[in-house]
Parts: C-alpha cells; sequence; structure tokens
C-alpha cells in the first residue's frame, strides 16, 4: 500500500452506494480518515447513484450488490454503458462464487466482501487506491500515445520513426513531402537511401554518436530526394531508451532549409533595410553605413526634410539637411556615428528645424546592425518628434506653479481630499490655521479621518466637528462659510465643495480665521448700544461711567478714566474728568491748538505726548509698563481709554473705534448740556459717518488686497489649462466680492437725504430694469407720476427690490410698480416670504439664497430711512412679495 500511496496524487473522489445509509455514512467516515485525499459521497440507491454520476465527476465507485430497484451487478451494467473503464468496487455481504462471477463477467474492478470491525476499511481503501492508480496510470498512457500519434501526423515538420538499425519505421505526411517518398517505399530501408555518398561517412558518424548516446543530436546535410533532387535539411534527433538503457525508438525531426540557406545573406541585409524604412508615421527612420553616410530614410523623415531622397543618400547624415543646423549639432552627430560604428547603443535628445523654420524636437536611438559574425555592417537611426511632449510638460509645469501659488496666495486655508480620502493638496495658511505639525509635502497623502480627529480637538464641539464633516463627504454637500468656535476663542468659518477627479469625487475644503471680523462685529454692536446708552443719559458724570464702560468693552482694554476737552479756547483745556482720572495722572496736562492731543503715562506720573514717546528711543521701551494712554482727539473733546499696565499701542481699528465713542460721547454731552448748535452737531455727525466708511474701507481693504491677488491667480491659471475645481473657487471669490460691496454701500449709504428733485417713477423704473439681470422675468409699471426723492439713492431702492424678486421669486417671475396714496409699491407673483419672517428680511446679513449677500433688502431699508419714507413687508395677491413704501412726496 505504502508504493500504491505514493504513486496516487491528487484528491481522490469516492462515490459510495448502498441502500443503509448509516453504514455508508460509517465507511465515508473511516475511508476519509485512512487518507486525506479521499472525498466520499454517498448515494442510498443505483438511480441515486446514477444521477449523481451525470453531475459530478468520481475517480472510483463503492457499490453494495443487494439493493431494492437495482443490484450492485445491474447498477454496473448501467455504469459502464458510459463509463467503461471507471474503476467500480462490489463491496457486499452477500459473498458467493456466483455474484463474483456476475461481477467479473460486467466489468467489476474488483470485489471485495464486507466484514466486521474497522479493519475492513483499510483493506476497501487500499483497494481504492490500487484501482485508481491503475486508472490513472491507463489514462495518462492513453492520452500519451494520442498526444504522440498527433504529434506525429500534425506536425509541421517532417518527422521519422527509426528501429535499432536505424531503418524506416514510419514516417509522417510533412516527410513523405519533402523527401518525395511515400512511406511504403521507405519502410525497412537503411537512412543511406536518402544521403549522398560524399555525405554518407558524416552521417554514418552521426548516427554511431547518437545510438552511443553522445552526440549526434542536430545536424545540417544535403538529402537525396526520390527524383534525384537535393535539399539541404537541418535535423534535429532524439534516441527513447526504457528504464534498462536499451533503445526502444529513435525519432527524427527536420525541415528543409534549401531556400533559406541559398537567400540566408540576401534575406539577412534585406530584413535589415526592411526594419529600417519601415511606414510608421510616427518614426522618423534612417539606414547609414558606419562611416555616416546615408543609405536610406524613410517616408516620414522626408516630410521633415527640405530635399529629395537622392539629395540626402550618400550624404554624411552631419551634413544632411536632417541635422545641419548648427555647428555643435553636427560635432554631436558624428559622435553618435562614430560610437555606433564601435557597437554602442546611442540614445539623443536634439532640437532641430523643419524646412519653413519652425523648430522642433525629438529623440531617440543610434544602434549598430551586425551580421552573423558580429560585425558591425550598417547603423540605424530612428527618432520620434517630442515637441507636443515637451510644451505638454512645460504647461504642466506651469499649471502646476500657478496653482500652488494661487493656493497659498488665498487667504484662507485650503485643503483638497480625493475619494480615498486621502489629502490632495494643502497650503501652509490651513497648516498655521490648526497648528498642523509637518510640512504641507509631508501632509499630502495623509488620511483625511486621521487628521481631522487630531484637529478636532481644538475646536469646542470635537465630535460635532468630525460628525459633520463626515456627514458632508457623504452627502456630497456644498456649504458656505459654516461659522465654528476654538477653545481658544477663535472663529473659523469652513466652506465646502464637492469636485471630480479622474479618480473619482473628492472634497475641497476651505478654511477662514473670521475672529476679528466677528471681534469687529460685536465691537460695533457694542458701539451702537453705548450710543443708546449715551443718549439716554442725564448728567455728565453718567456719560464719563458709560464711556469708562464702553473702552472696556469695545477696545477690551482696563479704562477706568475719562476725560473731556475744549478746544473753543486758546488751549485745549480739561472742562470735565472723573475722581479715577484724577487718582490717576493728577491734574491733566493742557495742549496748545495744534499739538497732539495723545498722552502716556508711565510709572513716573509724568504725561508724555506719544509724539514725543515715538521720538526718543531710551522712552519708547516696550518693556516699560503704561499707567494711561490718550488718543481722541473729537471736535471739542478728548477721552482717556487706557489705564492698564500694559505697552501695547492702539491700532487704526481701536483708533477709529475710539475715536466713534468719542463722538458719542460729545455727541451726549452736547444733549445734555443744551449748547451745542446745529452747525455743530452736523459736523460731528460728518465726522462720525466719514470715520464710518474709514472703518468700512480699513475691513474691506484687508479683504480686497489678498481676493484682487486670488483673482488675478485664477485668470491666469484658466489661461494655462481647464479645472472643474476652478468654478467652486470662482463662486467663492465672487460671494466675497458681493460682501464686501454691500458692505461699502451699508457703510456709505446711511446718511439722510439732503436735497431732492422731482424724479418719475415710471422713467427711473425703466433705467433701472436695464441695470439689473432679470433672465426672463417680466415688469409692469402702472405709473404717471413725480416723487419727491434722491435719485440716485431711489434708483438703489428699486434696482435692489427687482433683484430680490428675480432671485428669490423665479426667472419666470412678473415684479409689478404701481401708486399709492401716499406712496408706491412693488410687488412680485414668485413664491413669497414666511409671514414670520418679515420682521428679520430687512436686517443686514438675511437671506435665503445661499449665494446671496443678505445686504439687499437693508440697503432698501437704508434708503427708505434716509428719505423718511416707511416700508413695510406684505404679501402680493398672487402670493408673492410685496413692498409698501409710503410717507413719499409727490410733485
Amino acid at each position: 500500500m505504502g508504493e500504491t500511496l505514493s504513486r496516487v496524487a491528487g484528491t481522490i473522489r469516492v462515490l459510495h452506494v448502498d441502500d443503509e445509509p448509516d453504514f455508508a455514512e460509517l465507511a465515508a467516515t473511516f475511508l476519509e480518515r485512512e487518507d486525506e485525499r479521499f472525498e466520499v459521497e454517498t448515494a442510498t440507491s443505483a438511480s441515486d447513484g446514477l444521477d449523481q454520476l451525470k453531475q459530478s465527476t468520481f475517480d472510483c465507485i463503492v457499490s453494495d450488490h443487494d439493493m431494492p430497484g437495482q443490484t450492485g451487478i445491474e447498477f454496473l451494467e448501467a455504469v459502464r454503458e458510459t463509463y467503461p473503464e471507471l474503476p467500480f468496487i462490489l463491496y457486499t455481504g452477500k459473498g458467493s462464487e456466483e455474484v463474483a462471477s456476475d461481477a467479473i463477467s460486467a466489468g467489476v474492478t474488483d470485489y471485495l466482501q464486507k466484514e466486521s470491525g474497522t479493519g475492513q476499511y483499510t483493506v476497501l481503501a487500499n483497494r481504492i487506491l490500487n484501482a485508481v492508480d491503475n486508472y490513472r496510470a491507463q489514462n495518462e498512457l492513453a492520452e500519451r500515445e494520442k498526444r504522440l500519434t498527433l504529434f506525429f501526423e500534425q506536425s509541421p515538420l517532417g518527422v521519422i520513426e527509426w528501429d535499432e538499425n536505424f531503418n524506416f519505421s514510419r514516417l509522417n505526411a510533412a516527410a513523405e513531402g519533402i523527401l518525395g517518398y511515400t512511406e511504403d517505399e521507405v519502410v525497412g530501408r537503411s537512412w543511406e537511401v536518402i544521403v549522398p555518398e560524399s555525405d554518407q561517412d558524416q552521417v554514418a558518424s552521426n548516427v554511431s554518436d547518437l545510438l552511443e548516446d553522445s552526440g549526434g543530436y542536430r545536424s545540417v546535410n544535403e538529402n537525396v530526394r526520390s527524383d534525384g533532387t537535393r535539399v539541404v535539411c537541418e535535423w534535429h534527433n532524439r534516441v527513447v531508451t526504457d528504464d534498462d538503457g536499451d533503445v526502444v525508438a529513435i525519432f527524427s525531426q527536420f525541415q528543409d532549409i534549401t531556400r533559406e540557406t541559398e537567400r540566408k545573406a540576401e534575406l539577412r541585409q534585406n530584413e535589415r533595410r526592411y526594419e529600417a524604412v519601415f511606414n510608421d508615421p510616427n518614426i522618423l527612420v534612417g539606414l547609414i553605413d558606419t562611416e555616416g553616410a546615408v543609405l536610406d530614410i524613410n517616408e516620414t523623415a522626408m516630410d521633415y526634410i527640405d530635399g529629395t531622397l537622392d539629395d540626402v543618400c550618400g550624404e554624411p547624415l552631419w551634413e544632411s539637411p536632417w541635422f545641419n543646423h548648427s555647428e555643435s549639432l553636427r560635432h554631436e552627430v558624428r559622435d553618435w556615428v562614430d560610437r555606433a560604428a564601435d557597437g554602442a547603443y546611442v540614445e539623443f535628445e536634439a532640437d532641430l528645424v523643419r524646412p519653413n523654420g519652425e523648430p522642433y524636437a525629438v529623440e531617440g536611438v543610434v544602434r549598430p546592425v551586425t551580421n552573423e559574425e558580429g560585425d558591425v555592417v550598417s547603423l540605424l537611426i530612428s527618432e520620434s518628434d517630442i515637441t507636443e511632449r515637451r510644451e505638454h510638460e512645460r504647461e504642466l509645469e506651469r499649471t502646476n506653479a500657478l496653482l500652488s501659488a494661487l493656493i497659498e496666495t488665498l487667504p484662507v486655508g485650503i485643503l483638497a481630499e480625493d475619494t480615498d480620502r486621502s489629502v490632495l493638496a494643502v497650503n501652509e495658511r490651513l497648516v498655521e490655521l490648526f497648528e498642523i505639525s509637518g510640512s504641507t509635502d509631508e501632509i499630502v497623502g495623509a488620511d483625511c479621518e486621521t487628521l481631522a480627529k487630531e484637529i478636532s480637538e481644538m475646536f469646542t464641539e470635537p465630535e460635532d466637528f468630525v460628525e459633520r464633516l463626515n456627514e458632508l463627504v457623504q452627502e456630497q454637500k456644498s456649504v458656505s462659510e459654516e461659522e465654528l468656535s476654538l477653545q481658544d476663542g477663535r472663529t473659523v468659518t469652513r466652506t465646502h465643495e464637492p469636485i471630480e477627479l479622474p479618480t473619482g469625487d473628492g472634497h475641497l475644503w476651505m478654511y477662514r480665521d473670521v475672529t476679528s471680523r466677528t471681534e469687529r462685529e460685536a465691537r460695533l454692536e457694542a458701539l451702537n448700544r453705548t450710543s443708546q446708552r449715551l443718549m439716554a443719559a442725564s448728567t455728565r458724570e453718567e456719560v464719563a461711567e458709560i464711556g469708562v464702560e464702553a473702552a472696556r468693552e469695545i477696545l477690551g482694554l482696563t479704562a477706568n478714566a475719562i476725560h473731556l476737552y475744549n478746544d473753543e479756547q486758546s488751549g485745549l483745556v480739561p472742562v470735565a474728568q472723573t475722581e479715577a482720572t484724577e487718582e490717576l495722572v493728577g491734574e491733566p496736562p493742557t495742549f496748545t491748538e495744534g499739538d497732539s492731543i495723545a498722552w502716556r503715562v508711565y510709572e513716573s506720573g509724568e504725561p508724555l505726548a506719544v509724539d514725543d514717546v515715538h521720538a526718543d528711543p531710551d522712552i519708547h521701551n516696550p518693556e516699560t509698563p503704561v499707567r494711561s494712554e490718550l488718543y481722541l482727539p473729537i471736535g471739542d473733546h478728548g477721552i482717556l481709554l487706557n489705564g492698564s499696565e500694559t505697552s501695547e499701542a492702539f491700532d487704526r481699528q481701536d483708533l477709529v473705534l475710539g475715536e466713534l465713542l468719542a463722538s458719542n460721547v460729545a455727541t451726549a454731552l452736547d444733549q445734555i448740556e443744551g449748547t451745542e448748535q446745529l452747525r455743530t452737531r452736523e459736523r460731528n455727525l460728518e465726522r462720525q459717518n466719514q470715520r464710518l466708511e474709514e472703518f468700512a474701507s480699513v475691513v474691506s481693504h484687508d479683504l480686497r488686497n489678498p481676493l484682487n491677488v486670488a483673482h488675478g491667480r485664477l485668470e491666469l491659471v484658466r489661461k494655462e489649462c481647464d479645472s472643474e475645481q476652478f468654478e467652486a473657487i470662482d463662486r467663492a471669490l465672487r460671494r466675497m466680492d458681493d460682501l464686501i460691496d454691500s458692505l461699502l454701500m451699508l457703510a456709505r449709504e446711511g446718511e439722510r437725504v439732503s436735497e431732492t428733485e422731482p424724479v418719475n417713477l415710471s422713467d427711473l423704473t425703466e433705467s433701472c430694469w436695464q441695470n439689473v439681470e432679470t433672465a426672463n422675468a417680466t415688469i409692469r409699471t402702472d405709473v404717471d407720476a413725480n416723487i419727491q426723492a434722491d435719485r440716485s439713492r431711489l434708483a438703489q431702492l428699486l434696482e435692489n427690490l427687482i433683484r430680490n424678486a428675480v432671485e428669490h421669486g423665479g426667472q419666470n417671475v412678473t415684479i409689478s410698480i404701481g401708486t399709492l396714496t401716499d406712496g408706491f409699491y412693488v410687488e412680485d407673483d414668485g413664491s413669497g416670504i414666511p409671514e414670520d419672517e418679515n420682521p428679520d428680511v430687512f436686517e443686514a446679513g438675511y437671506s435665503t439664497d445661499d449665494d446671496g449677500t443678505g445686504f439687499g433688502l437693508s440697503i432698501v431699508k437704508q434708503v427708505a430711512d434716509a428719505h423718511g419714507w416707511d416700508i413695510q413687508l406684505t404679501s402680493s395677491s398672487d402670493g408673492g412679495a410685496r413692498f409698501d413704501i409710503t410717507g413719499v412726496r409727490f410733485s
């Protein structure tokens, strides 16, 4: 059994048929334990077994004899009809000579009687292995014989089988065709019949070497055909021996190489030339000799040369129109030829010129062409035009440089990720914003989910930050300017745009630090509240205390005193102060007109003018604690703001806010005193508006410069290449432009209208309609009235109401304008505005459009207020929005 086990390899699939399922399963278990290669399937009847044979392939069948329906002998006979050679072991409890005889007659492979005990399964396993081994060996032998016969008969080469005396035993059709003999004519005859006398000694030697296994396996010699003609044949011989080394058969494969031999030299040269002049329109090819003279070039190369083939052939390559462009290039070409002639494989790149003067670039190779002896007989030069590729590479480099510059120039943190959530690009601003470790190059390729978790710890709501990111990625949702709070007190906004990449969907994230903007908004709001409190104050002391509180809240300083000046006298002398002022600096200094109304009080207690402090480097020392600082000349008043232990000077925004605060303080005092005349109030109001415009300009300037840079960079990149990402960037930049323009308009258009003129409402409406992008909207005007208004600002009101109707009512909206008894209305038939949102629509920043600035209706309200008109939002008869403007004077 050991020998059998070593011979049989691979899985052995056995079908065990027995009408006793328990016994069949038991036998299967023991057989699979006997040898792990066994896979045993069971069947409980002969018909079931036949069904399984149709569905699966088995290596052996083991069957009981006594079974209902069909006996084991009948089952065997049925199997043999389809599978005449498949091993079949009759494994039965009925052991009679009659059964054994019938089984043998039916073609059983083996016969085994069931016994008690488990040892019987070992015997059964051995019988199965022997049967399968014999079956597979027979199949393999049959296959080999079949393949050998097919090879012999169908081989395109001539095949001859010789006997041990090297006489013909058989030959195939190809051999008959080469030699001109039929098999019947040569069987039993010696090899000498096909070998001329001149070659018989050499062939006899080869035969002897072959039989002694010492050579003769390959030979080339002449052979004689049946008609006496000679052919040159190439022979490959093989001796087949048995295990004892005795010769079993001798085979020869051969082919007629007469034609190949005669044309060998000619074909070799022709093949080389053919390879050199192939008609590839993308390759320039030339054949030259070892001295560099041009032998031939293909048509593609001729397209790049000014001249005919005769003009080129015979000339040295470096003197031909192909490469004769400069002295240095000619030297290079000669070097290529010399190196290739020495057997080198020379690669090159060169800048050449077409006949029309157009430059082009090529890359190519000069390679040696050798004969059988290895001698270089000619050279082959081939090249391809790489002008377009070079230009593409240069464009790609420029585009990458511009994109990198654009990303780095934008005043926002940028991160782009691919569909696998890996970082594609990141700029330095993002690294700085979130204090990410590593350079931008090191971050590229990082896992965005891991990076987000690390950054999330900086936010006040880490889990919400990560969940929101995942939500935007999964939903491919665009968001703009979502505000987020950091634990260090900063505020940032997040913008997300899905992007399409060649490899799938990606994501573009933009983060902006808006802490300063948020703080400025809060300080402006605080200034507004302070103004209201100051207007309600009834005493100078109350005004002073409110001013101190406001200085602390608005400027973030620990101000504890306020001091008022009067510049109507010959000098700027104090007119009022709080007790805290007196405790801080004692008697405040006076200044002559024209002096800087600004001081710093150091630990010495001596008030010094700021101009003097900055002029003296010994005094202007950041390490020196400052007890107080004043810089607020407003009309007739100044205000002492800072009483803290700090050395930091105010910045420009602090000064603007502080001066607005001082102006409000002055206005409140004027109201209390009742001595300020209308001229002074108008001057103060004008100055306040001027400062407010200056503040708005400062805010917008801080954003406008980098925004203009970003616009410019984006325009440059669009000229260099095309990317779907540009649209998202352009939308974000245009939205920032709109916000800045609206901010400036809000700041500059808030003053009251002082002069009016008669304005025809119908004519102005038609002019405004031309100035607004109205898509497919229509307008109906049923007005013929002149109203007293500032034409320019009334146009702003109408244009914003028309634009609002188109943006929110739809591109096909109809807008109507008509008159009221004391004014006019503007209405549309769009979807309208929910009633619960009516109180909010005139607030700055209100918008239902993600792309809107939220300032349009706020500007409308400002214009109406500046004219002294009232404006009210209602619903139109068609369910749209209607704005009634009343309090208007007709003329």
